[in-house]
């Protein structure tokens, strides 16, 4: 080839590296390409010493380039291995001094090179041979370089297999840069094995510039710097959840410093690359999840530090072009959570071991004095008139506590999720009946009549004691919002197999926009009765509540000062 051809394809060989140089440095934070462009300046001199030696005459100064270019080449093989490592041995990252370490051993046989007109370690013969360079290294020199060559050789393995493993879609055009990187060290190889064939080899290094430019573009038109694991660095590595990427052969391919020390704590060591069926041994259900690639969650636990923690497990599959490629396993440690679980399922169940004690020791004392109360007001004929009204208010004053009371208890009840409610079948018309007899005393005390309008043989299936408290509560309202001499009627009617209880009173009645508040969410206002009657504002509350557990619902129609009419529903006609 003409020299002057050869040195332009040369020097545009050397403008292509730089522009590959210049690209790369661009990725710099990267994960490991810091070290890929330490490879790339090495490279680029390596080139021009090639070209400075192919265009000089003298010995030594073609020797003085030689020198570069063998010092270069050993210094690209600690900036390989640091690159690969980073790229794929993602388990523990080098200290420093390893670093410097590797480096040095390189640098220093680079040193005793240049030390080698005294040394005569490197060399055996330095000669020229029509016009050309030709060297004769000793063992030693040619043992370094086997050495160097095989730990190239484990890089490419390395990368091959981290190839290997990516996603399809990036698995061919990430072959195809592996190919192409492979040229200048196939032609080292070459060059090694029959130095004479060096003079006409030198500059085909040179020109891998070209093959250096189209494995850019390759890596450019797939984006393989921000889709693949070189930029998934930062991401990974700071969550302070576990994460194992496994492939679609059970064979874990990438993992979280976080996760790598979690199997190491557990006595895993290095995961990167082993099967899951060793390393999920101890968790069949993960294990299941991960093999079959289906998405799922589970609880594992484990001993770790003389300490047993619990860990949720998320599985979730990874698709390219809609074929499964493999799964994720997100773990997180749910060790304190499970424990402040268990403290509020200690807590509750003391809780209601508290309003079981609170509910007998209020109620009874209430219910005796109600009693006592009634008692009073039956004879309270035969007491003065003074005393008549001392009766009465007392009377009202504790049956609106005992009610309070009874509503509040039975609200809090009603707030227990597993608070099991008995139904049964149940003569409405009985209830209503004992509800009556119950308030007939407040009732009497405003002349207002409450007649039960219940056809006998009408059934309900629900528990008694909710079905009453409902009652109670509708009647005591529809009481309390009447004038004297009012009228309550209750009454039922059959709608599918649904029963349909309805309160109506001709009381004071209210505004449409009062009704659409009387059900609002934790709604505790009362308003006061007719004589002044005050209340909680629990009733409402409570009722809808059980109404809704019991499987029906209560809603209100009124019209102001005309009266109200509550309804609700109840399941009727047979056991269920």
């Amino acid at each position: 080839m003409n020299s002057t051809v050869e040195l332009i394809l040369m020097i545009v060989s050397l403008i292509m590296t730089g522009i590959i140089l210049f690209t790369v440095y661009g990725f710099r934070r990267e994960r490991g390409v810091i070290y890929l462009v330490g490879l790339i300046i090495c490279r680029m001199m390596y080139s021009s010493s090639i070209l400075l030696e192919r265009h000089s005459d003298v010995l030594m100064t073609k020797l003085l380039f030689r020198n570069i270019q063998n010092t270069t080449q050993n210094l690209m093989v600690p900036f390989l291995i640091l690159f690969v490592y980073h790229l794929v041995g993602r388990d523990k990252l080098l200290k420093t001094r390893w670093k410097v370490l590797l480096f040095a051993v390189f640098a220093s046989w680079s040193l005793l090179m240049w030390l080698d007109p005294n040394l005569h370690i490197i060399y055996l013969t330095i000669e020229l041979y029509n016009g050309h360079l030709v060297t004769t290294k000793t063992l030693y020199s040619r043992a370094f370089s086997l050495i160097c060559y095989s730990a190239v050789v484990i890089c490419l393995y390395f990368l091959f297999q981290y190839i290997r493993n990516i996603r399809s879609d990036y698995r061919k055009p990430g072959m195809w840069v592996l190919l192409l990187a492979t040229l200048p060290f196939i032609l080292e190889v070459i060059k090694f094995v029959n130095p004479e064939w060096s003079s006409w080899l030198l500059p085909l290094t040179v020109y891998c510039g070209s093959t250096g430019t189209i494995m850019l573009l390759i890596i450019l038109r797939i984006k393989f710097f921000s889709t693949i694991p070189i930029a998934r660095n930062i991401v990974l590595d700071t969550l302070q959840e576990s994460i194992v990427i496994v492939n679609s052969s059970g064979k874990v391919i990438d993992s979280n410093n976080r996760a790598s020390q979690w199997f190491s704590e557990l006595g895993y060591g290095a995961i990167s690359g082993r099967n899951i069926s060793e390393i999920l041994a101890f968790w069949p259900e993960w294990y299941k999840l991960s093999k079959s690639m289906e998405s799922g969650s589970v609880e594992i636990d484990k001993w770790l530090n003389g300490e047993r923690r619990i860990y949720s497990v998320n599985v979730y599959p990874l698709y390219t072009l809609g074929k499964a490629q493999g799964n994720i396993s997100l773990i997180f440690d749910i060790t304190e959570k499970q424990r402040h679980l268990e403290q509020m399922a200690q807590l509750n169940q003391l809780k209601d071991q508290l309003f079981t004690i609170i509910s007998h020791d209020i109620r009874s004392p209430l219910a005796l004095q109600f009693q006592l109360v009634e008692l009073l007001e039956a004879d309270r004929h035969s007491f003065a008139a003074d005393h008549q009204e001392i009766i009465e208010q007392l009377g009202d004053q504790i049956r609106n506590t005992f009610g309070m009371a009874n509503n509040l208890l039975e609200w809090f009840r009603s707030q227990v999720e597993d608070m099991a409610l008995r139904p049964e079948l149940l003569e409405l018309s009985d209830v209503v009946e004992e509800c009556c007899h119950m308030l007939h005393i407040k009732s009497e005390s405003k002349h207002i009549s409450v007649i039960n309008k219940i056809v006998l043989g009408t059934q309900v299936y629900a528990d008694r004691e909710t079905v009453g408290l409902i009652i109670r509560n509708l009647l005591t309202n529809a009481i309390k919002f009447t004038e004297l001499g009012g009228l309550i009627e209750v009454y039922a009617q059959l709608s599918g197999d649904m029963v349909i209880v309805s309160v109506r009173d001709n009381g004071v009645g209210m505004e449409e926009e009062r009704v659409g508040q009387l059900f609002g969410e934790k709604q505790l206002n009362s308003m006061a009765g007719t004589l002044g009657e005050k209340g909680a504002g629990l009733g409402l509350l409570v009722s809808r509540q059980f109404v809704q557990r019991s499987g029906g619902d209560l809603w209100a129609e009124s019209t102001l000062r005309k009266g109200s009419v509550f309804h609700f529903t109840l399941r009727g006609g047979t056991e269920r």
